[in-house]
């Protein structure tokens, strides 16, 4: 009896379990992440997706993806929800990327979905290249992909505004134009190529660096009595910078090398180049940063040199122009030594970089052997400095020992060829010069070379005819020369003579 029992029961446990449905162990279908953005003023991360196409979806689980694991993190009993936001990330320190899965009524988990990542700006000030540096990691999609990347920026907590933008490939941009003793805020946007975004975190720092010069005039670069070349240069009173260099490059404005640095707090730099070697040389000022980097140039300072050619009596100068003053050349002054100092001749206007000297207007005022000139170049206006001029070299051509003596005169008081006068292209150290008539009696003499004849004998005039001179001078490189001749004295028709 108790084994028919037995069996019974057996029976009726085998044919109730046939009735018990059965198991749900088919996983759902991965939604699709389609995007991760981090909040920059909150640090939060929210998470965008696509449900998953399952009927039975109970809701979603959110995971950190690390070295292809999934960690989870929460899980969200919506079967709608399509997006997350996680109030715990650490996106505003580091980059974090996320996946998520499925879950259905009966816990099973879908496969992973594809990984997004957050984007992690950072933000670092260049202090030799006086700029801010940022970089960040790239937004890893394959579709949609990242067509640019877009940075905004803030100034001590004024609006952002964007600064400029990267193609998609680029993760580095360079923010140059700041404020010192400035908090500057940064983030970057992802312009996606499904016109979606996604934002970096929020970074910050502080331009708490030395105030360069907003300008740096060069007043001028002028030849000294010499030959060497004394510079000057203005710098910005509000900058707190120290450090300068003066460069020079000879007849281009490339190839610049240093001739002297200096630590400067005065706002004014002079120097004198006693080195400038021959041709045209080119000056400017380089403040320097903390790396003995510079930061900014001054404008140009050019020497100024004067070329001579000589076609018979005239002498033509040219030079070049001064360059570059931020006024400008205003004009040319040019100079001729004469009696031991360099007296004015002419002025141009700044445009005209050529004179023409004429030996005859100086003949007989010239006390050098050399012929000497120089140029002044004057600079218009300009509000750094004020009145600079620029002094070029000397250039000189030698004369000739030249000595004409007429052999006629007209002295009838009508103010032509009055005066019998050797001609000379020189200023003698010694002179001396004997008028005499045929009788062999002495009627004029001087030993003052500027000094002529005019036909008389004290105050009585002379009659046609011819006379006997003798002349005797030293030149400046001490020759002797010792000259004799005749000359005639005419009168015109109508003169009473």
């Amino acid at each position: 009896m108790r084994n028919y029992i037995k069996a019974i029961l057996i029976i009726l446990i085998i044919s109730g379990t046939a009735y018990l449905p059965a198991q749900d162990t088919e996983r759902p279908l991965p939604p699709v992440l389609d995007l991760v953005s981090v909040d920059p003023f909150t640090g939060h991360t929210t998470l965008q997706w696509t449900v998953s196409d399952s009927p039975d979806v109970a809701g979603y689980v959110i995971y950190l993806y690390l070295n292809e694991e999934g960690y989870a993190i929460d899980t969200v009993y919506e079967p709608f929800a399509t997006s997350y936001i996680n109030t715990g990330s650490n996106a505003s320190y580091y980059p974090e990327s996320y996946v998520i899965a499925a879950i259905d009524s009966s816990d099973n988990v879908s496969p992973l979905s594809n990984f997004l990542n957050t984007i992690y700006l950072d933000v670092q000030i260049d202090t030799c290249a006086n700029k801010i540096e940022l970089t960040w990691n790239p937004y890893l999609s394959s579709d949609p992909v990242v067509d640019k990347y877009e940075i905004y920026y803030s100034r001590n907590g004024s609006p952002y505004i964007i600064d400029g933008s990267n193609p998609g490939s680029d993760t580095t941009y360079s923010f140059e134009s700041f404020e010192s003793y400035s908090e500057y805020c940064f983030y970057v946007v992802a312009g996606l190529s499904n016109g979606l975004s996604s934002f970096s975190n929020n970074k910050c720092t502080d331009t708490d660096l030395p105030i360069p010069p907003q300008w740096i005039n060069a007043d001028f670069a002028s030849y000294n009595k010499d030959g060497d070349v004394d510079l000057s240069f203005t710098i910005d009173p509000g900058t707190e910078y120290t450090g300068y260099r003066i460069e020079r490059s000879n007849g281009t404005l490339s190839g610049f090398e240093t001739i002297h640095k200096t630590y400067n707090t005065t706002g004014k730099i002079e120097y004198t180049d006693d080195n400038p070697g021959k041709g045209i040389n080119y000056y400017r000022l380089a403040a320097l940063n903390s790396c003995d980097e510079p930061v900014i140039y001054s404008n140009y300072a050019s020497t100024i040199n004067i070329s001579i050619s000589v076609d018979n009596n005239l002498i033509h100068l040219s030079w070049n122009d001064y360059y570059s003053w931020r006024g400008g050349v205003v004009s040319y002054t040019v100079f001729r030594h004469n009696r031991g100092i360099f007296e004015e001749i002419a002025t141009v206007n700044g445009m005209d970089t050529t004179f023409t000297d004429n030996f005859n207007n100086f003949l007989y005022e010239t006390d050098q052997k050399d012929v000497c000139y120089k140029v002044i170049a004057q600079e218009g206006f300009n509000s750094y400095f004020e009145n600079a001029v620029s002094i070029s070299g000397t250039a000189c051509i030698e004369q000739a020992l030249n000595i004409f003596v007429p052999n006629a005169f007209t002295p009838d008081d009508n103010t032509v060829n009055e005066i019998f006068k050797p001609v000379l292209s020189f200023s003698p150290v010694y002179y001396r010069l004997i008028i005499k008539n045929r009788a062999g009696v002495t009627l004029f003499k001087t030993s003052n070379y500027l000094e002529g004849w005019n036909g008389r004998h004290g105050s009585r005039k002379l009659p046609e005819d011819v006379y006997i001179w003798f002349l005797e001078l030293k030149t400046p490189e001490g020759i002797t020369i010792t000259k004799t001749g005749t000359v005639t004295i005419f009168f015109n028709q109508d003169s009473p003579f």
